[in-house]
């Protein structure tokens, strides 16, 4: 097992726009064609409240992608605290799919990086569970 902090490489493509509903069908097919996972970054006050911003980060995906639709495989949203570290928000209520990054943070950089590196996992994982549905119909 690689440690935590190997070196390595990762190539991610930021497209504009999801496909075209009549790319759908092509979905198993042509994987690389579809986002395999969407990050949304939000910066929260303290008046601010992390369900709704998580609410409305669920809401856009849903006006992007059609019902039905197996993509996105992953999706964060990373929220940033506003503020010099002030504002305090509640951190210890867990929301799924949800990551606050507090502003008092020393090295963003690393922890960001370790982030995308989870949301990789979660795709490759999704990717498995993908492939066994697909092969579990086929038969």
């Amino acid at each position: 097992m690689p440690s935590p902090l190997s070196t390595g490489h990762l190539h991610l493509s930021f497209p504009t726009h999801p496909p075209p509903l009549s790319h759908v069908p092509l979905s198993l097919l042509r994987p690389s064609h579809f986002p395999l996972a969407v990050i949304g970054v939000a910066v929260c006050a303290q008046t601010d409240s992390l369900g709704s911003t998580l609410e409305q980060f669920n809401i856009s995906l849903v006006d992007i992608f059609p019902p039905g639709c197996m993509y996105p495989l992953a999706k964060n949203l990373f929220v940033f605290e506003d503020g010099n570290g002030t504002a305090n928000l509640n951190l210890g209520n867990s929301l799924p799919g949800l990551v606050v990054i507090p502003s008092m943070m020393g090295n963003k950089k690393l922890y960001i990086g370790t982030l995308l590196a989870d949301l990789c996992s979660h795709v490759l994982g999704e990717l498995g569970v993908v492939v066994c549905g697909f092969n579990s119909r086929k038969r």
